[in-house]
């Protein structure tokens, strides 16, 4: 009991439990439930022992042993002893019986071939005249039909009356638990199980009960049956509405247990009926200010799906103030290099209380504190209701979203309040919001300049939690979408901060590439009107951009570039190159590469693509794909190449042994008329008796020249 190892004591169990004393004999299954485990050896000496004590006349002793066999029961004792089980539950008395089917119940799962013998002994118990034996037969139903809920379906006969006729609170509890499972597999039984249902939800004041009848009709689609409802005062209603009426007392409960689970299933109502949840609005964004963590996760997950075009912006709000009016963030008005005061004394809001947004803080983050006295604090809880606000705003594609402009505005502002990493998610909202809507995109191009403005969040890019994917989609977006908003050499810098080097090769690459098309679009722009002073500016920046790229790329030569930023960066300085000599003398007008160079990267618009876009295009009717357009290209992949010639053999025309043909063969001339003579068989000789002389050493052996194959005469054939 106490964790001690008591393996040395297994005999003297056995031995105690073998005690003809019931005080002894309990003594002894009590220390075998305590110390034997499935690799006890001694257990297979218990088989006659529990045989012997479950067909004992003393109930006491029939009792002890099925507690004791449902505790320590293997494959072997379970096979062995499941029919001795089965026949005691028909035991004239209720405790035994009772006892039997738990046992039982033990042994199907280390047993499972005895489920089809004793699931008909289990049936019968469900009209045991005893309501004690009925509730342990009814457990034992909603235990097993956890895994397995088709193999009880013929049960639902038997458990809808007890459904109707019991009045114990326990039982029925589990009973519409059963029916929760039952019912996905039989549909049938939706409209069967309504007016039972209905009825309790409207009379009981068990709330344990409540929640189990409003989770089944939910999670069995028993709220969608055409039958009206009667409620504790006798209207009529629908049956959903009733359920999301009762719901009420669940969160609105001080009980943090109740709130918890009403929020839970409301969630499920919410996914089926969005209508009947909508009117608790206010009641589940009072849920966001709880303390206990796990019921504003719930709160959220509620809220996310009830946002609709009118609350879609309050609820963001309140999300947003939550997370910025924490420990978490702070706001540092200036760049970082400005300021000589330490970032903890800076602990302004970046939002005040109504969820003001951010665009004209002109704020930026400091280091997260490290006190953590809020549930909004929690980085879990942070991740949740930034996934609920981009889920919120995304949803069919945008469906709740009127005010672009204000989306995009908050997925800037997530990115300094966030106070975890979600840059991936943010970049690709932001990137997706810019590509499908046109009308936005001048206003994305304005929070990219405000994004790759901010030194500190540049300087800040290779540290975690700081987002730093979203800084290369804004680049993206400046370059792509550069001619949609005055151009300015300022922007051209901002791709190319000192910092860039220390960014992944993905963003890098992403970063060259924008300043080459920002490059070009300003050069386009200030070529419309060409003078001695915009000559010399843009004789300034070429140089200036060329100096920029050398001191980023070029000021470690032992490091070499990944192959896509090297790419890049060698298009990016024969453009500069070129740009360099064309300018090199002043002349009355804008050379054309100046006015062209723009082309290169905007000849054509870059426009979203469904991905069944292709499905959708009707195949010509003349179009052949079986004729080849030109001629048809050989098959050389399974090819068989010939053979190599055999190497030519040296002439052997003055070989003595080498005939010159097989003409010159000498033939024989053969006489067969002439008898042929048969050998006569040798006489074997006796042995000699005599001694053998002895025989003079053989003489040394003479070395032969043994001539190679190659150098062997050919016979002709």
């Amino acid at each position: 009991m106490l964790g001690y190892d008591m393996n040395w004591a297994n005999f003297n169990v056995v031995e105690v439990m073998a005690s003809p004393r019931f005080g002894e004999k309990r003594s002894g299954y009590l220390a075998a439930m305590q110390s034997f485990h499935q690799d006890t050896d001694v257990l297979m000496l218990t088989t006659n022992l529990i045989r012997k004590d479950l067909a004992s006349a003393n109930i006491m002793e029939v009792s002890v042993a099925l507690d004791g066999l449902a505790q320590v029961a293997t494959h072997e004792l379970a096979q062995d002893l499941f029919d001795d089980v089965l026949a005691v539950m028909g035991h004239v008395r209720p405790y035994i019986r009772k006892k039997a089917l738990v046992c039982a119940c033990r042994l199907v799962g280390r047993y499972a071939e005895g489920l089809s013998a004793f699931v008909p002994l289990l049936k019968d118990r469900l009209d045991d005249p005893d309501p004690t034996v009925v509730a342990a037969a009814v457990s034992v139903v909603c235990e097993l039909a956890r895994t397995d809920p088709r193999s009880y379906l013929s049960l639902a006969p038997k458990l809808y009356r007890l459904l109707t006729t019991s009045a114990n609170n326990w039982m029925l509890i589990k009973i519409v638990k059963l029916f929760a499972w039952l019912t996905p597999i039989e549909p049938r039984l939706a409209k069967k199980l309504h007016a039972p249902l209905s009825h309790l939800v409207s009379t009981t004041t068990a709330m344990s009960l409540l929640y189990e009848c409003i989770n089944t009709a939910v999670a069995g689609n028993i709220i969608d049956v055409q039958l009206p409802a009667v409620d504790s005062v006798g209207r009529e209603m629908d049956f959903a509405s009733l359920c999301a009426r009762k719901l009420e007392q669940f969160y609105e409960s001080r009980d943090h247990n109740l709130r918890y689970v009403g929020l839970v299933t409301l969630a499920q109502l919410q996914a089926r009926r969005p209508e009947l949840v909508a009117a608790h609005y206010n009641t589940i964004m009072r849920c966001l200010d709880d303390p206990d963590m796990s019921i504003r996760m719930r709160a959220i997950e509620a809220i996310s799906g009830m946002a609709t075009r009118k609350t879609l912006v309050p609820t963001v709000k309140r999300l947003m103030s939550q997370l910025v009016l924490s420990n978490t963030v702070a706001l540092q008005p200036n760049s970082c290099a400005e300021l000589n005061v330490e970032s903890e004394t800076l602990d302004l809001p970046l939002l005040d209380a109504a969820g003001a947004s951010l665009v004209s803080a002109q704020g930026t983050i400091v280091s997260p504190k490290i006190d953590v006295s809020d549930v909004a604090d929690n980085p879990e809880y942070r991740l949740a209701a930034i996934d609920a606000i981009i889920d919120m705003c995304s949803r069919q594609s945008y469906a709740n979203t009127s005010d672009f402009e204000w989306y995009v505005a908050t997925l800037a502002d997530l990115v300094y309040i966030a106070g975890v990493d979600v840059g991936l998610r943010l970049s690709e909202r932001l990137l997706d919001v810019t590509v499908r809507v046109r009308q936005v995109r001048a206003f994305s191009i304005k929070m990219a300049r405000r994004l790759l403005s901010d030194s500190c969040l540049v300087d800040r890019s290779c540290s975690d939690g700081t987002n730093s994917p979203v800084l290369s989609t804004s680049a993206y977006i400046l370059g792509e979408y550069c001619m949609l908003q005055p151009s300015s050499a300022e922007d051209i810098g901002l791709l190319l901060p000192s910092g860039l080097s220390k960014l992944s090769d993905e963003q890098q690459a992403v970063f060259v590439q924008a300043a080459m098309k920002v490059y070009a679009n300003w050069l386009k722009d200030v070529s419309g009107y060409w003078n001695p002073e915009i000559w010399e500016l843009v004789r300034l920046v070429t140089s200036s951009t060329q100096h920029t790229l050398s001191s980023i790329f070029m000021g470690n030569a032992c490091v070499a570039l990944p192959l896509q930023v090297a790419s890049r960066l060698r298009m990016f300085a024969e453009i500069l190159k070129t740009v360099s000599l064309a300018t090199s003398n002043l002349g009355d007008s804008a050379p054309p590469v100046c006015a062209e160079l723009q082309y290169l990267f905007s000849a054509y618009e870059l426009n979203p693509v469904s991905a069944a876009a292709q499905g959708k295009v009707p195949v010509p009717e003349d179009l052949d794909l079986d004729t080849y357009i030109g001629k048809p290209i050989p098959d050389t992949t399974h090819k068989v190449m010939p053979p190599p010639s055999p190497a030519p053999r040296p002439s052997r025309a003055k070989d003595p042994f080498i005939l010159p043909s097989v003409d010159d063969i000498p033939m024989v001339a053969l006489q067969l008329d002439s008898p042929v003579h048969a050998h006569k068989p040798r006489k074997t000789k006796k042995k000699s008796r005599r001694k053998p002389k002895p025989r003079s050493p053989s003489p040394p052996p003479v070395p032969v020249d043994i001539v190679d194959d190659e150098d062997m005469p050919e016979v002709s054939k």
